[in-house]
């Protein structure tokens, strides 16, 4: 057992006549108050008590901006990251048509006549002969151009596939593996 200091015993006993210690209850409220317990606070108190914290601290608002935009640069570039676009421009003869609407087909299978074509998307072809489909994934595609009606270009030309065949068994295969393709169509003569 180890021996009592006899400094301590004596500042023991000149301020023990003094004051008289005070009851249990009276100590437990000085003691909550002095020091509160954190380990009775539910841990969505304790996250509310860091939060009020951080909005008080000017902390919050730069954090909150941050994470927003960490965010919003991963679902971009989740959306984006595998896929892949065509453009090219439409030609009736050697000028460029004014008008009209591409047409985008998915075929699953790699035989001809192809019987499993699905559209996937119609863009207008521009005043300049251009269009462009976004979005896609790898596989392969066929584009049809049909001019808009009405124009003179309708007279002399016939709605026409990649690959100036107008017939969708002759039609070639637009694969997009890799790269983004630029495939020009040229309308075919009536």
């Amino acid at each position: 057992m180890q021996e009592k200091d006899p400094i301590e015993e004596r500042y023991r006993k000149a301020f023990s006549e003094f004051e008289s210690p005070p009851p249990d209850q009276v100590w437990e409220k000085i003691m909550k108050g002095i020091k509160p317990q954190f380990s009775e606070q539910g841990k969505m108190t304790m996250l509310m008590n860091w939060l009020s914290g951080l909005i008080h601290s000017g902390k919050l608002y730069p954090l909150l901006a941050t994470a927003a935009m960490v965010l919003l640069i991963i679902i971009i570039w989740t959306s984006y990251s595998h896929k892949h676009s065509i453009r090219g421009h439409a030609y009736a003869g050697e000028t460029r048509i004014c008008r009209g609407t591409a047409f985008l087909f998915e075929v699953y299978d790699k035989v001809k006549p192809y019987d499993t074509v699905k559209l996937i998307q119609s863009v207008p072809v521009d005043d300049n002969g251009y269009y462009q489909f976004n979005g896609l994934v790898h596989g392969n595609y066929m584009i049809r151009i049909n001019p808009l009606p009405g124009t003179d270009i309708t007279r002399n030309f016939i709605p026409s596939f990649y690959d100036q065949d107008s017939v969708a068994a002759q039609v070639n295969l637009i694969r997009v593996e890799n790269d983004d393709p630029t495939v020009d169509i040229h309308l075919v003569h009536r």
